[in-house]
């Protein structure tokens, strides 16, 4: 390819920078971009499940979350959906994005539990939402907190253990869309913006 002039003609380059690349993008419009972007993925693969409804199935949440783990006998997960939530109530698109907004801030919650000693013992619906909420400032609704307990309470002792619950999470982050904390993304657009500025001139 000619290095001869270096065009800003991409669409994000673009969106970002305008037409003639001139236009400076702030960190919070990046991160209202980055938020709007990952709010469009969840729509595309909700709407992949919910088939034009308002709710897609406890069990296709199930499915969904397990999809990118190390969890050998998937099967034994999705039977303790349909034995545990026999009356379907759904779960909202709101439910769905707070979940994976949640899921981004998991380290957050991890160092929360490791706090309190929860890492060493297992923990209650009530206490869990809490948590959830004291660090990532996120209120899970009632159901949404009782459908992960049916999805990952394997013992059926309606308590959740680290290992049940925040390692197959972790291991699920690892292997998919990995999610950052803020920090992360501030120096992650801070490099990239410098990358971009040196290859330009």
């Amino acid at each position: 390819r000619s290095d001869e002039s270096v065009t800003i003609d991409t669409t994000l380059l673009v969106h970002f920078f305008g037409k003639k690349g001139k236009a400076e993008l702030t960190f919070d419009d990046f991160y209202r971009f980055m938020d709007n972007l990952q709010t469009e993925v969840l729509e595309i693969e909700f709407l992949t499940y919910s088939k034009g409804m308002t709710t897609i199935s406890e069990e296709d949440f199930a499915k969904i979350l397990l999809r990118f783990t190390n969890v050998e006998n998937i099967s034994a997960y999705m039977d303790n959906v349909r034995q545990c939530i026999p009356d379907e109530k759904g779960i909202t698109f709101d439910e769905f994005r707070s979940f994976f907004q949640f899921l981004n801030n998991l380290e957050d919650f991890a160092i929360a539990m490791q706090m309190y000693n929860f890492a060493s013992r297992s923990i209650g619906q009530d206490e869990f939402a809490r948590a959830v909420y004291v660090a990532t400032g996120l209120k899970l609704t009632r159901h949404l907190v009782n459908t992960i307990f049916k999805i990952f309470d394997v013992d059926h002792d309606d308590q959740l253990s680290y290992k049940e619950f925040i390692g197959i999470m972790k291991d699920r982050l690892h292997r998919g869309a990995r999610g950052y904390k803020a920090v992360e993304r501030a120096s992650s657009f801070r490099s990239c913006l410098k990358k971009e500025l040196a290859s330009s001139r």
